[in-house]
């Protein structure tokens, strides 16, 4: 697996990718980054990147030479040019106004050889970017940011954890939040009892079946709590329906 980060600030990234699981996981080669300065393939002295749109307004607009030069430098192919396109590729571009960046695009995503990241900027990117290639417009969220750096970091750091040994428990990884439509359970570690208010007995039995079942419950009232549109996807047995029917009606 290789990310390829296009990018107007690689400093950005040289701090926040290194940290905790992610740096140990670079460290032993389980994935590459590598960090690729738009404005390397300017053509003029000042190395511009962006121009104004046209019908006039406010803002600066990412131009599409630079990156057309930029991407074939990465190997990436235009549609209507002939050849071998890249195997097992993905290429995203971070935009506001993508589609959601949820748990089932990061497997996805994880599963790819290369995943090349456009971190967007200003006003936006010149349309022209997704004529030429199949490009993947995503968002992480409601809200704008400042540029596509976070966004891009988000991204690697949600797929990079889904590599086999990335993580050290990988049952773990599979155990997560939205992993199956579902929320995390709540968790609990020692001690036992603190400040008058003591961990489930059930955590404690060494039943693991009983476990399953208490977590799953609970999954299911926190989902139902912070987030009820998910339960409409979630696939649910008659007795957890039934908790469903519960929750609604006390509400």
């Amino acid at each position: 697996m290789k990310y390829e980060i296009i990018t107007l600030f690689p400093d950005y990234f040289r701090r926040s990718l290194r940290q905790s699981l992610l740096g140990k996981a670079l460290d032993k080669g389980l994935f590459e980054i590598e960090m690729v300065n738009l404005r390397d393939f300017a053509t003029d002295k000042h190395r511009a990147v962006d121009d104004t749109p046209y019908g006039g307004g406010g803002g600066m607009v990412m131009m599409i030479e630079p990156l057309d030069r930029c991407l074939r430098s990465l190997g990436w192919k235009p549609r209507t040019e002939s050849g071998a396109a890249r195997v097992d590729s993905v290429l995203i571009v971070t935009s506001a106004a993508g589609k959601r960046f949820d748990q089932e695009t990061a497997v996805r995503y994880s599963l790819c050889r290369n995943v090349t990241i456009v971190c967007g900027h200003y006003l936006g990117i010149d349309e022209r970017l997704g004529e030429l290639y199949d490009v993947e417009e995503v968002s992480i969220g409601d809200y704008v940011l400042t540029g596509g750096e976070p966004a891009a970091a988000v991204i690697v750091d949600a797929t990079a954890r889904l590599i086999p040994k990335v993580v050290g428990n990988f049952e773990s990884a599979l155990g997560d939040s939205y992993m199956n439509q579902m929320l995390g359970s709540p968790s609990f570690t020692r001690p036992p009892e603190y400040a008058g208010l003591k961990v489930p007995e059930v955590l404690q039995s060494g039943n693991h079946a009983e476990i399953r079942s208490y977590r799953r419950r609970e999954a299911i009232v926190r989902c139902y709590a912070n987030r009820p549109d998910l339960l409409e996807k979630a696939d649910l047995s008659q007795e957890e329906t039934e908790l469903l029917e519960t929750l609604r009606k006390s509400k």
